[in-house]
């Protein structure tokens, strides 16, 4: 992809492009599941996924980039008005970047760990090596995220624009979020589902969903067959019990199943609308059709996910493929073959208000890559993380948007792009 400089302030419609999908007072709900979301994935911590290169491997080997410099300037001879490059992300001077800060000092841990020498992304040698970022990662620890000034500091001190130019492709944004479900620690008629530990048995690691029961490994607690089932495809959840105690139920472990959308089936038998079918739509299928019924249904995804317990810590939300916690409408999950884990990206696009606000309101925010999940693919698709319990349920479910894509480098590496560009 060819790279060249953008000599203006005005940012182009790219990666997740909005200039090409249909408007938004013209979209009708997606065909969701479990959340209303247009396709579920498992969310935090998602799997690592191999690099996929198949078809949604458009890359070239390049960012394909436009560096956003200032009108008339050369950079070549003469300094970037960062002010000014970052001026020209719309929304930029009013955002909060403080769980940005959060969720890129989380990442950093990570980071820091890794060898200096080796590039922070074996698919893309634009985004440098570990060392390139090194010293951000050192100085981010510096810096307070609890200031709302010095989180911009840090970012407009370390970083500079970069527009991901392969604006004649469409992307969505979607969402996802952690489920609080009600459990106990022995079965009952309610709580008769399940929450199983990884097996020790690797046998049944083999097995589909229906030939999965409590015998098949250590249950954690007991909770809901449809609240445990829709918990297992977000990929993580807290759980409550009915004494107050809270405990995470964290990814542990698949069954080596591709997942299987029991919205979609819905749909395609009939007893559901396309534009019908969210979580809330199918939970009143199935009370409406029954435990047998809503076991069958329950059985056509035949993955299956296993947990393990986790203390949960003020603040922290569960970790995804990067092994860090997960920082509310800070986190995204991309597709690894196209992007590493830990690096900044500012989104432009459209948040749900509540539960129902399938149009969302105008929104910038700047995210982390930190996660992936099954159904994350290609260089213009990702997921952002909304958080824990109903109020950010309710929000993920909506989410299906398209948006403006930039992601920030370290200033020196965005510069060396600038000079071959």
């Amino acid at each position: 992809m060819k790279k060249q400089l953008l000599l203006s302030l005005c940012l182009m419609c790219i990666g997740f492009s909005a200039c090409t999908t249909t408007p938004e007072q013209e979209k009708t709900p997606p065909v969701a599941e479990p959340i209303p979301s247009p396709v579920p994935v498992e969310a935090p911590p998602r799997e690592p996924i191999p690099p996929n290169n198949g078809p949604n491997d458009d890359s070239e080997g390049g960012l394909g980039v436009v560096v956003i410099v200032p009108p008339d300037i050369e950079p070549s001879t003469s300094p970037i008005d960062i002010n000014a490059a970052f001026k020209a992300l719309s929304g930029w001077a009013t955002t909060d970047l403080r769980p940005a800060l959060t969720s890129f000092q989380r990442s950093c841990v990570k980071i820091k760990e890794m060898d200096l020498s080796a590039e922070l992304f074996s698919g893309n040698s634009d985004y440098g090596r570990v060392s390139d970022w090194y010293s951000s990662c050192v100085l981010a620890d510096v810096y307070s995220s609890g200031d709302i000034e010095m989180a911009r500091t840090f970012f407009e001190s370390e970083f500079l624009p970069v527009i991901l130019s392969n604006d004649d492709q469409a992307g969505m944004i979607t969402g996802y979020y952690q489920p609080e479900i009600n459990v106990s620690k022995i079965k009952t008629d309610i709580y008769s589902e399940p929450i199983l530990s990884s097996p020790s048995n690797l046998d049944v690691l083999t097995w589909p969903r229906s030939s999965i029961s409590e015998s098949s490994a250590t249950p954690i607690a007991y909770g809901e067959p449809i609240d445990v089932f829709f918990m297992q495809i977000q990929g993580s959840g807290v759980l409550v019990f009915n004494d107050g105690q809270k405990l995470r139920a964290a990814y542990a472990n698949n069954n080596g199943y591709s997942y299987t959308s029991i919205g979609r089936v819905l749909v395609e038998r009939g007893e559901l609308l396309k534009n019908k079918a969210s979580k809330q739509d199918i939970e009143n299928w199935m009370v409406s059709a029954g435990s047998v019924k809503s076991r069958a249904l329950m059985n056509e995804n035949k993955r299956y996910i296993f947990f393990q317990e986790e203390q949960i810590l003020e603040g922290e939300g569960p970790k995804g493929a990067m092994r860090v916690p997960l920082t509310d409408m800070a986190s995204i999950a991309v597709d690894p073959s196209h992007y590493p884990y830990g690096v900044p990206f500012w989104l432009e696009t459209k948040i749900p208000s509540g539960k129902g606000d399938y149009k969302g309101q105008n929104t910038s925010l700047l995210t982390i890559s930190q996660d992936t999940g099954k159904a994350i693919r290609g260089a213009f698709r990702a997921d952002l993380y909304f958080g824990s319990g109903f109020t950010a349920g309710d929000k993920a479910g909506v989410m299906k948007h398209p948006a403006s894509w930039t992601v920030l480098l370290p200033f020196h590496l965005a510069l060396q792009l600038a000079s071959i560009s």
